[in-house]
């Protein structure tokens, strides 16, 4: 495989991206492989009609115009869209998280995932049996070990932040999936032999871009449609709509702590700011300012802001699919109900003090997660929403595992109604 960095395309097509972009496109996602010419989260007959308009001139170019990535829009771009959509193309050209375009000889037979969230959006595709080893990260995690225990017998290759090349070359998949900050050196190392993408799939934005670009590449357009359609956008909707006519008043203040320590939360860039705000709520620390998404604060400043609400992300050795005893997550609330600088808390008065699991997070399964901070957010308002019903109805449609009955684990506590 070679990254084809595309220099004369991007100079003369990038100051024409925005302004070629239809307006709903422009601040929604946009599919990032080229034949998506006008810039939506497909690629469909819209695409050939928009490059029939920019070889007529009544449309401006996009940076995705160039199907084919040969530096010129013309009839074989229409004609390599025809091919995307018939499933029938020899190569497909689309730019990963770490802003490379990359092109992928198709079709994809055997794949190599590196991260754990990775080895989850293969499941979610109905891929596991085109993967073909995996990281020691993965094939030792005793959630997957538990969820999908097939990958726990495929051969490692090393760790997600060292793999072992020489194996992977041995192994030689069409695709190895790496974090991408890791790509461009992986590329440079083995790319000439082995396809590299990178992804970083730590926020549902990114979660949702790597599951639809790999649905292309995969060839798993249905299944995806499948996820999205009645899973994800079914649940957030069902949120969406029950809380976005809340007024301010009634959206509670919550304060979300983190698994490294007492008063290690997350600030305004974070992925939480926004969840709590999908949940119905308005994060404490709203306006915290910081590097990246944590940050550190004191008690006072807690007792001051007076949440409603206390979330407390409990470490993966305390929780999760091994544990059937809620003891540890148990114990984590009591030290918060404890703490008697926060005795006056509102939280803490009404006992609104709730554990969950690390393993819920950002990725395909965060609707789940969505889904529990609603209801303890607004319990009137979900009091028909049964999260851990639908935590198992994700792992068995998207993991390949009956859940539909019998132990869980321990994701959250209390449990509540």
């Amino acid at each position: 495989m070679r990254v084809l960095y595309l220099f004369l395309i991007m100079y003369f097509l990038s100051s024409a991206l925005m302004t070629a972009v239809p307006a709903a496109a422009a601040s929604d996602y946009s599919l990032g492989i080229f034949g998506n010419a006008n810039m939506d989260d497909r690629i469909d007959e819209a695409d050939i009609a928009y490059i029939e308009g920019v070889i007529a001139a009544s449309n401006k170019p996009t940076l995705l115009s160039d199907a084919d990535g040969d530096g010129s829009i013309d009839q074989r771009d229409i004609e390599q869209v025809q091919r995307i959509i018939n499933c029938t193309e020899k190569q497909l050209i689309l730019i990963d998280d770490a802003n490379r375009t990359v092109r992928i000889d198709m079709p994809v037979e055997s794949v190599v995932p590196l991260v754990d969230r990775d080895a989850k959006i293969l499941g979610v595709l109905g891929a596991q049996n085109m993967t073909v080893a995996v990281s020691s990260n993965i094939k030792e995690s005793k959630e997957y070990q538990m969820i999908m225990p097939e990958l726990s017998k495929l051969p490692g290759v090393g760790s997600w932040i060292n793999p072992d090349l020489e194996k992977l070359l041995q192994i030689k998949p069409d695709l190895l999936i790496v974090y991408s900050t890791h790509a461009k050196n992986i590329d440079k190392s083995i790319g000439d032999r082995v396809a590299v993408l990178g992804f970083s799939s730590s926020t549902p934005d990114t979660t949702k871009d790597e599951l639809l670009k790999l649905s292309y590449l995969l060839n798993r357009r249905e299944r995806v449609e499948e996820y999205f359609n009645e899973f994800h956008d079914k649940y957030l909707n069902i949120i969406r709509d029950r809380v976005e006519k809340l007024s301010s008043d009634d959206r509670p203040s919550v304060y979300v702590e983190s698994n490294s320590g007492p008063y290690k939360t997350y600030n305004k860039n974070s992925v939480v700011q926004k969840l709590v705000e999908m949940a119905g709520g308005r994060q404490s620390f709203y306006d915290l300012e910081g590097n990246g998404a944590f940050a550190t604060v004191d008690a006072e400043e807690v007792m001051k802001r007076n949440p409603d609400v206390i979330i407390k992300y409990a470490e993966k050795n305390d929780s999760g699919y091994e544990m059937s005893d809620p003891a540890k997550m148990e114990t984590l609330r009591n030290e918060i109900l404890g703490r008697a600088e926060l005795a006056r808390v509102n939280a803490v008065k009404s006992g609104q003090v709730y554990i969950m699991s690390s393993y819920l997070s950002y990725g395909t399964d965060y609707p789940v997660l969505l889904l529990y901070w609603s209801k303890w957010l607004h319990p009137d308002l979900f009091r028909d929403i049964d999260p851990e019903k639908i935590q198992r109805e994700y792992l068995s449609r998207f993991c390949g595992k009956d859940y539909a009955s019998g132990e869980l684990g321990c994701f959250v506590y209390p449990k509540g109604d």
